[in-house]
């Protein structure tokens, strides 16, 4: 069997240089998966924009291809570049991450004209309406979408594929030996989508809580700065994957408590596609709980392996009980670790994700023939 080459499109990428959300750590976690669970017949470049080009190995078979940026645009998801024809021209398959951007437009555009094989993924970014209105999605071949909730929003003839998961289960894992859990936890970018604040307002006084993310509001973050004053609450918001792993683990739950209308009364009718410091958490053995919006409620077994929440009332009750309750903690965890092996490891992803491209890439060598 030959290597194939997979392009992964995506207008932003994880690096400490471009940008560190859970968008941007997923489609490298897939790169992985999709590179191991094949045993090496894949390779998976991840194209992106910066200032100037450059290439980088992150992992066997994983590389970064960073094309010079065409300009400066207004909205960071708008990325495009000269190179981007001459970096998809050896790819057996194209595979865009965000779908409503320029980046994306231009993308399934060019991969068309190669006759590459296309698959789209959304993120939830979105910087342009022509992939919605005039119906540019139908060039591709396969939308993967990471939940049932994501799946909801795709308006296409393209077959839609759902694929859960994609957490590092080898990075994320349970302490080696036990510790003592000593707080209530969240994960993620300070921004008013992501529900910070209810948390915040939600946390029993007697509980500390560590928030954990950068601030790329600065407003947002005074804000909450001030709604903890008095309670037992620390801001991290330079910790990196060590540190991070390290909070997992001494957490008694990891909390998303996303919502559709922030508290400046924006609406967001997609505030997670899927929730990845949930599965995060879950993977190194610590329970999850999230509010009851969008797709976060699709990774959580109620009363098995975390908690859903309707309101900050309910909250304050599941935050009180797991602190009072250990052998619950422990016992959670562990189904959350089982769950996230079985069902969200990033080789179950790409496992399924080659069983998705294969024939894809066959059909397209046969044609070319």
């Amino acid at each position: 069997m030959s290597v194939r080459k997979i392009a992964y499109l995506a207008p932003l990428y994880f690096d400490e240089q471009c940008y560190l959300g859970g968008g941007e750590r997923y489609p490298l976690n897939l790169a992985k998966g999709v590179v191991e669970s094949s045993a090496g017949n894949y390779e998976v470049e991840l194209v992106s924009f910066g200032p100037t080009s450059f290439r980088r190995e992150i992992a066997p078979g994983v590389s970064f291809r960073i094309l010079t940026a065409a300009g400066k645009p207004a909205h960071p998801l708008d990325m495009v570049s000269w190179e981007l024809p001459e970096a998809l021209a050896d790819a057996d398959l194209v595979h865009i991450h965000q779908a409503y951007t320029r980046c994306s437009e231009l993308g399934l555009l060019v991969a068309k004209q190669l006759r590459k094989p296309i698959c789209v993924t959304d993120h939830g970014g979105t910087s342009s309406p022509f992939v919605q209105h005039l119906g540019i999605l139908d060039l591709a071949d396969q939308i993967i979408a990471q939940s049932d909730f994501a799946a909801s929003f795709f308006q296409t003839s393209t077959p839609i594929e759902i694929i859960k998961g994609g957490v590092d289960a080898s990075r994320f894992t349970p302490p080696p030996r036990p510790v003592k859990r000593d707080r209530v936890l969240f994960v993620g970018r300070l921004l008013p989508h992501k529900g910070i604040d209810q948390l915040v307002a939600a946390m029993p006084p007697e509980l500390p809580l560590t928030v954990c993310g950068r601030p790329y509001d600065e407003v947002f973050f005074q804000r909450l700065q001030e709604a903890a004053v008095g309670k037992q609450i620390e801001f991290i918001t330079d910790a990196d994957d060590d540190r991070i792993l390290e909070l997992y683990r001494k957490a008694w739950a990891n909390i998303l408590p996303s919502v559709y209308v922030d508290c400046y009364g924006n609406m967001h009718r997609a505030p997670e596609l899927m929730g990845f410091s949930i599965l995060e958490a879950m993977a190194c053995g610590t329970p999850a709980i999230s509010s009851r919006v969008a797709a976060m409620p699709e990774f959580i077994r109620e009363g098995e392996t975390g908690f859903v929440f309707d309101d900050p009332a309910e909250l304050a009750a599941q935050l009180r009980r797991l602190a009072a309750d250990p052998e619950l903690v422990e016992t959670m965890g562990r189904q959350a670790r089982l769950v996230v092996e079985q069902e969200y490891d990033y080789r179950v992803a790409g496992a399924r994700l080659v069983d998705v491209y294969e024939p894809l890439i066959a059909r397209a060598w046969e044609v070319a023939a």
